[in-house]
């Protein structure tokens, strides 16, 4: 027990992940206090401090750095995406738990979710990889990405709006982006911005390819121009830092921690002293967008189908069978209860999909996919520069129902073409 104690305080990047890790926490919680009630209770967050709550999520957060060791000699890919679930998953979830009021059935099921990523080390995957077709791996991707654009673009023509890059008019723009929206042209528009096009600017940035890599970059700001949405937005940037950030796993994480603690220092000065818009922009889309929107999300989801799963009954597939019970679709009927409104679709994440549709064991089982998919991704062996594309899927995964990750959002299709083509040696 001594020895062990004593590697991790020798290991200094180990401990300083977890110190970045505690100081970020602390500034999400006084980000809780003074701007996300003061600004938001109109949405739903509320000051409610319990002590007892409190002592629970730290203790809790103890445990989760406690098994972060048991990945730190496995597998730093592994372990890094760990730690990224304590940031997205637990972190939030733990401060309303403590300081909003939130029930303990959400901050428990986000608390097995993330403990129980451990098993993605224990899963033996050894997935085959064939060279076969590796040699045309550039122009299958640039076929890939034409072939799903070109409708898109005919669609969207005459709809841009360049004040969307500055997040001015955001929902004006999903506004018109929605009205001409279908049911294909929806399909190739989220397998673009999610799989396609980030795998394809990764893949030329590796074989450092400058106008690929510009002419991809400057696709995905086309796609969040004409829809608004920020995922493409954030994806973007967050896949450029990451490849260019950091040289391994460890430090690449180590970066991400110690730069967002630094800019949450500095958003609410920016938002206030220069930005002065009548809601903090920064603040508002990275704090509160990104982190506690998705834990009161939550909240309402476990309230709402707390003894009445839902057994997937807005699945293409399960609704052949099972029926379900409300006259508009789930989203809208959250958001109609909670915030009495039909104007906003409340999404949902992995841990509340899980519960929604099949309660506690809906939980559990998700939270075995999820470490079957990462022990997946894990046996690819892939480039470290695709580690930007894993932390947009973390993010997706946090906001989205788990079935439709898989096929709209991509995952399946990434997999094959991990599988097929995603080759360091390939040129084009």
């Amino acid at each position: 027990m001594k020895n062990w104690i004593t590697d991790i305080f020798k290991q200094k990047g180990f401990i300083r992940s977890k110190l970045l890790l505690l100081l970020l926490m602390v500034v999400l919680e006084l980000y809780y206090h003074f701007l996300i009630v003061p600004e938001y209770a109109h949405l739903g967050f509320r000051s409610d401090f319990n002590g007892l709550n409190f002592l629970i999520s730290k203790i809790a957060l103890l445990a989760l750095f406690l098994l972060s060791w048991l990945f730190y000699n496995r597998s730093q890919f592994l372990y890094t995406i760990y730690l990224l679930l304590i940031f997205f998953f637990y972190i939030p979830n733990a401060i309303l738990f403590a300081f909003g009021g939130g029930e303990f059935a959400p901050f428990l099921s986000n608390l097995f979710f993330v403990s129980s990523f451990l098993l993605s080390i224990y899963i033996p995957i050894r997935l085959p990889v064939f060279n076969r077709i590796s040699g045309y791996s550039s122009w299958i991707l640039i076929g890939l990405s034409l072939l799903l654009l070109l409708p898109i673009i005919y669609t969207y023509r005459s709809s841009i709006n360049l004040n969307t890059l500055l997040l001015k008019d955001i929902y004006e723009t999903r506004a018109v982006f929605s009205e001409k929206l279908s049911g294909m042209v929806n399909y190739f528009y989220h397998i673009s911005v999610k799989t396609i096009l980030p795998i394809s600017l990764i893949f030329f940035m590796i074989r450092k390819k400058p106008v690929f890599i510009a002419l991809y970059f400057f696709i995905l700001l086309y796609l969040f121009v004409i829809s608004g949405n920020k995922f493409v937005y954030f994806t973007s940037i967050i896949l450029v830092y990451f490849y260019y950030v950091g040289k391994d796993y460890a430090a690449k994480i180590q970066y991400f921690f110690l730069f967002t603690f630094l800019l949450f220092l500095i958003f609410p000065l920016l938002d206030y002293s220069f930005i002065k818009a009548e809601k903090p922009i920064l603040a508002g889309t990275f704090v509160n967008r990104f982190l506690f929107i998705p834990a009161l999300l939550t909240q309402w989801y476990f309230d709402f189908f707390d003894g009445q799963p839902f057994y997937f009954a807005e699945s293409h597939f399960f609704n052949q069978f099972v029926k379900s019970p409300y006259d508009m679709p789930v989203g809208f009927l959250i958001s109609k209860t909670y915030l009495n409104t039909t104007d906003t679709y409340a999404n949902n994440g992995i841990v509340s999909d899980g519960f929604m549709n099949l309660g506690y064991w809906g939980v559990g089982l998700f939270s075995l996919i999820f470490s079957v998919l990462f022990a997946v991704f894990n046996s690819l062996k892939l480039h470290v520069g695709y580690y930007g594309l894993f932390f947009s899927y973390i993010y997706m995964i946090l906001s989205a129902p788990l079935l439709s990750c898989f096929i709209t959002g991509g995952i399946l299709l990434f997999i094959f073409l991990a599988i097929f083509i995603l080759r360091e040696k390939d040129q084009l």
